[in-house]
């Protein structure tokens, strides 16, 4: 028997059983997922809290190291910059973003004039490596060839200084301390 639009096709006959089977899973498919009730506090529930908590700050750390990785990223885009001084400048102010970041994701209250203060104190303690980059930098690029050289080591130093005050400040907001908790530069 030919179907009435389709010559040379012949309607089947489709049985109940199968018919059934396909509605059902069509159901299945569309209805929602079932509702579980919340259970009472217990001490179960207790354990439970305590779990979620050290996923967030699990989380929060890892959130906290991506957060350092990309900004030593910056630093390393600032380190390349050829004139010492706006070097130096654009790795702090890189940093100092860097904490601003990572204040909001510990929900520290952020202080831009403490956090430079506390990151120019910090960058103190790699003056002599810091120094050593920009005079290699210098004596380097006057060296024609050899100012790769100079911008990959200035480049370097500022990914490892970045990286490592970044981690002093995810280690002292893990903590629970602040900006005021860490010593600043003194002013003269």
């Amino acid at each position: 028997m030919a179907a009435a639009g389709a010559p040379g096709l012949v309607a089947r006959p489709v049985d109940g059983a199968s018919k059934a089977e396909s509605v059902s899973t069509t159901r299945e498919a569309a209805a929602p997922a079932p509702q579980v009730p919340p259970a009472p506090p217990s001490a179960t529930s207790a354990s439970t809290t305590s779990a979620a908590a050290e996923v967030d700050a699990t989380q929060r750390r890892s959130l906290a190291k991506a957060i350092v990785e990309r900004h030593a990223a910056y630093a390393a885009v600032g380190g390349i910059i050829p004139v010492p001084i706006v070097n130096v400048a654009g790795v702090t102010a890189v940093i100092v973003r860097m904490v601003k970041v990572l204040s909001g994701l510990y929900g520290v209250p952020f202080e831009r004039d403490r956090a430079r203060a506390v990151v120019i104190g910090l960058m103190g303690g790699t003056v002599p490596t810091g120094f050593a980059a920009v005079t290699t930098s210098t004596l380097v690029s006057l060296v024609p060839i050899s100012n790769l050289i100079g911008l990959a080591v200035s480049s370097v130093t500022a990914i490892a200084c970045t990286r490592s005050i970044g981690r002093i400040f995810v280690e002292h907001f893990e903590g629970g301390a602040t900006l005021h908790d860490l010593p600043a530069a003194e002013k003269k």
